[in-house]
């Protein structure tokens, strides 16, 4: 480690509570070192095939936050060093709208409206229990109205379109859940899912304040000290375990999702395991 550096654990940093600041020099080493990939002008930003190994390969499958303050250096990185063949857009029209995604030549951008929209999120849901009850419901929405971008990402990965790359605002929900799906069909265990998805706490940290300050402006009322706020803002292992345990009830497990909900068969499936392998 060179002489500035300064030592760190990450299971420490990602158990840091998100009202809580990351030390920025902490912050900069960790994200320029794997599972972090650096693209300026893109928060949040990993590989899922550091995390997922042996099942999913490196430069298989990217996830993030927002890319609209991508730089055109972080364009040429994306297109070229990482080879992203599809962007995979999670954000809602008005998101979208607000901060449009940017062209980058020979990648193609995709967004799909969900199939409804979504519950609104009642913060009574998230108090206590580390929200459980609150993410459940959340998360249970999000995998049933979002299916047909889901739907889309496999079959890119189905037919070996090359790589990709899913995003949202912060990185975290709607993509959160989006990497559970394919790591979870992939094989990973819940414990390796939940380590990657509260890898997010740090991935944030850079814009952590102003995404707090985006949250709380969801309900009228809402404030960082309204009940259920520190429970909806935090980003905890745990409640990705306690999804995936959801899933395996509701589903029987990640290929039970894709093959029911979804629609693919067993020979797709396994199509799709063997390309997120490479």
């Amino acid at each position: 480690m060179a002489s500035n550096d300064q030592e760190y654990s990450l299971s420490e940093l990602v158990n840091t509570d998100i009202r809580a600041p990351i030390p920025t020099p902490i912050v900069e080493q960790v994200l320029c070192k794997e599972p972090f990939t650096a693209v300026p002008g893109v928060i949040n930003i990993r590989d899922l095939g550091v995390y997922a190994s042996p099942f999913i390969g490196r430069g298989v499958a990217y996830r993030c936050g927002a890319l609209s303050q991508l730089t055109d250096e972080g364009k040429t990185i994306l297109a070229k060093d990482l080879g992203i063949k599809l962007i995979l857009n999670l954000r809602s029209g008005t998101e979208t709208s607000k901060d449009p995604e940017p062209d980058i030549e020979g990648v193609k951008s995709l967004w799909l409206p969900c199939t409804q929209q979504p519950l609104p999120v009642d913060l009574n849901d998230f108090v206590g229990d580390d929200g459980k009850k609150g993410y459940l419901k959340m998360y249970g929405d999000v995998l049933d109205i979002y299916k047909p971008s889901f739907r889309a990402v496999l079959e890119h990965l189905k037919d070996d379109r090359g790589p990709v790359l899913f995003h949202c605002s912060a990185g975290k929900d709607r993509t959160g859940i989006l990497a559970a799906v394919l790591m979870g069909l992939a094989g990973c265990s819940h414990d390796t899912i939940a380590q990657d998805y509260a890898l997010s706490r740090i991935g944030i940290e850079p814009h952590r304040e102003t995404l707090l300050k985006i949250l709380s402006q969801w309900g009228k009322d809402w404030d960082r000290n309204t009940p259920g706020m520190a429970e909806f803002s935090a980003i905890k292992g745990s409640i990705m375990k306690t999804v995936m345990e959801m899933v395996d009830e509701k589903y029987g497990g990640m290929g039970g999702y894709v093959k029911h909900e979804l629609g693919f068969s067993g020979e797709e499936i396994e199509k799709i395991r063997a390309n997120l392998k490479r």
